[in-house]
């Protein structure tokens, strides 16, 4: 899957040029590439959007990469107590490297603004804050991806 990350990421910051959030660009790109088809998909990202519900919690890129994370590591059955602490794992691999490069996991604290106002909202607009940083947050976020699941896939 490594090998594919540049046109992965392609596909994820295109999703963001259209419309779509930082965790809906996420699945729907990553989704695309493992021929994951489902109407659910971008629909179950939407409300994490801006750290959830625009509340400014944890970054939408990092929930987009849990969802492709349990789309792949979860398990179907509660009893399967390997497939849960792997995909455990793989999620807590996920969000450790993204604080490493970004020192924050909350949206708010990454982009200094809170998006449940409307007047951070047109800031957020007007100075290109998707373009300047939450671009590069989905970007970190797929490479993460990348290397947690090295070439299993």
């Amino acid at each position: 899957m490594k090998k594919h990350e540049k046109r992965i990421t392609k596909e994820a910051l295109s999703n963001m040029i259209l419309g779509y959030t930082c965790s809906e660009s996420i699945i729907l790109a990553i989704s695309k590439y493992l021929k994951i088809k489902t109407k659910i998909i971008p629909k179950i990202a939407t409300g994490f959007s801006a750290g959830i519900g625009r509340m400014g919690n944890v970054c939408g890129a990092i929930s987009g990469g849990v969802m492709i994370i349990g789309l792949i590591y979860g398990r179907l059955n509660p009893n399967d107590t390997e497939k849960y602490e792997q995909c455990i794992g793989k999620v807590q691999k996920l969000i450790m490297e993204f604080k490493n490069r970004n020192g924050e996991i909350e949206c708010e604290k990454l982009i200094g603004l809170k998006l449940s106002r409307s007047e951070d909202r047109e800031r957020f607009k007007m100075e290109r804050v998707k373009e300047k940083l939450c671009m590069k947050f989905v970007e970190d976020v797929i490479s993460i991806l990348m290397e947690v699941m090295g070439e299993e896939n």
